[in-house]
């Protein structure tokens, strides 16, 4: 049974994506079958492995709009060895407001349970499911939350991390509350890391404030990430040795074995 991995936080630009990327991609490197969703619109994490979901014949809008489709039709090849993918796609926007209309109306089924029931079909084939988010707290994070057995939170060493770090936690704890009791917040991952003060100060700010929570590996910013975003590849396929991919990759063992 796979182990279900949500990456969400109600912010942009932390590195979320990347994370979600780059974690997957460490997953299949060491040797665990993964699948990475992406539930994004903008599906980044998809263009961001070289594949354009406009060429796709299904992706994820597909499962969530065809009830008759079959999840596994959707999962393609990636150049990961081992890691799979189900692309995301810009008509996720129309599903999701569709989602909220459906949530409104008390006689129709509870559109926050969808993917989790997609999920139902793929979890034996799987070591471990990605699931990456939008940088909102929308449907869509809010059916990651639903079918997760665990929530990573990437938070970025710079300005205004703390704010979206806050909202994610009570969206987190909504989670458990209402509709995902056994959810379990996994950690803090801390990114995007600088040899500057201002970094320093955030990075001092979030560990006082979440101590208990924050993952023992930084994510150091490295050129070898942007390098690597320009080329459609993971980091830690591309610049196996670099700081950040070094930090994926640890990151990737600690999900494993703790």
């Amino acid at each position: 049974m796979a182990k279900k991995i949500a990456i969400a936080i109600h912010k942009g630009g932390v590195g979320k994506t990347t994370s979600a990327k780059n974690i997957a991609a460490a997953l299949a490197i060491a040797g665990k079958r993964t699948l990475l969703i992406d539930l994004d619109e903008q599906a980044n994490a998809t263009k961001g492995l070289g594949i354009d979901p406009a060429l796709l014949e299904a992706t994820l809008n597909d499962l969530f709009t065809n009830p008759d489709l079959e999840p596994l039709s959707a999962v393609i090849t990636t150049a990961v060895e081992g890691l799979h993918l189900i692309a995301g796609h810009p008509n996720l926007s129309k599903t999701e407001t569709g989602m909220a209309l459906q949530r409104a109306d008390p006689s129709a089924p509870d559109p926050i349970g969808a993917l989790k029931e997609l999920l139902e079909t793929l979890d034996e084939h799987y070591d471990f499911i990605i699931l990456d988010t939008p940088p909102s707290l929308g449907y869509m994070t809010i059916n990651a939350l639903a079918a997760a057995d665990e929530l990573v939170i990437p938070a970025a060493a710079s300005a205004y991390s703390q704010d979206g770090l806050a909202r994610t936690i009570e969206a987190y704890e909504r989670a458990v509350g209402n509709y995902n009791p056994s959810l379990r917040l996994r950690g803090i991952l801390i990114t995007r890391v600088k040899r500057t003060n201002a970094s320093s100060a955030v990075l001092d700010g979030i560990s006082d404030a979440y101590s208990s929570l924050v993952l023992p590996q930084l994510i150091v910013e490295s050129t070898a990430v942007d390098e690597a975003e320009q080329l459609n590849q993971p980091v830690v396929l591309y610049d196996p040795e670099s700081p950040a991919a070094q930090g994926y990759k640890r990151v990737a063992e600690i999900l494993i074995n703790e």
